[in-house]
């Protein structure tokens, strides 16, 4: 394949949004609700913390009430997941830092996100893009695989995949990289690619292609779908 350019990304983008419709599964509510699924999301399934998304929120409405509460008492409401000592230490931190810093507001742009206890890059790229409709792109190890896969990066660490797809990207199209390229590894780009179930393996510089459905296909499929309508159901259900 020659170099990537805005044509192909488009086409491609336009071709997995049609496949993955659904926003990201933390993309929930008003940017607290927002920072804090992304936060407790960190190494843990998305299921496990949209389960205790509404028990949580009903705890802890507001950042404020967030910053009131003890460690212990967000260590209740999150022992479900992992690392949650850790995690409500920095939810604690995160929310007191919200309350004095910025007026109870979450900020807004990428150099004070970073600023807040437990968000890194990718943390503070889904706020912007989920809660305040800012070019950015969250890079994990599903975007980083896919991306290099497709031939659009050459890259070693998700860090630098996220600087080479803010260059590639244009801004209108940023916002659709996370939400289709988390889903796409999670279920058809995964270590051993489903290429066979995949609509833009013709346009991927992937060489080592694995063209030939296993006999259970129409199983992983239908498992896919049905992943897919639990984890939109749950998000629905987390800020109720």
């Amino acid at each position: 394949m020659g170099r990537i350019g805005p044509i192909e990304v488009m086409r491609i983008l336009k071709i997995l949004k049609r496949l993955w419709p659904n926003p990201g599964a933390m993309e929930i509510g008003n940017p607290y609700q927002n920072l804090v699924g992304v936060m407790l999301s960190a190494r843990t399934r998305d299921e496990q913390v949209l389960k205790l998304m509404p028990g949580f929120f009903r705890a802890f409405s507001t950042v404020e009430k967030l910053a009131d509460a003890t460690t212990k008492q967000i260590e209740g409401k999150i022992s479900t997941i992992g690392m949650y000592r850790q995690k409500a230490k920095n939810l604690k931190k995160m929310a007191v830092d919200v309350v004095v810093k910025f007026g109870g507001k979450i900020p807004s742009t990428m150099d004070e996100l970073i600023r807040l206890a437990g968000v890194g890059r990718k943390t503070a790229s889904v706020v912007l893009v989920a809660s305040f409709d800012t070019p950015a792109i969250a890079v994990d190890t599903h975007v980083h695989r896919v991306t290099n896969r497709l031939g659009w990066v050459k890259t070693k660490t998700p860090q630098k995949t996220e600087q080479a797809l803010l260059k590639l990207v244009p801004d209108k199209l940023k916002h659709t990289v996370n939400q289709v390229f988390v889903k796409h590894g999670r279920y058809i780009c995964i270590s051993k690619p489903r290429c066979w179930a995949c609509p833009v393996r013709d346009l991927c510089a992937f060489k080592q292609k694995n063209l030939v459905a296993p006999k259970n296909a129409r199983e992983i499929l239908i498992d896919m779908e049905r992943r897919e309508q639990v984890l939109e159901e749950l998000r629905r259900q987390a800020i109720r």
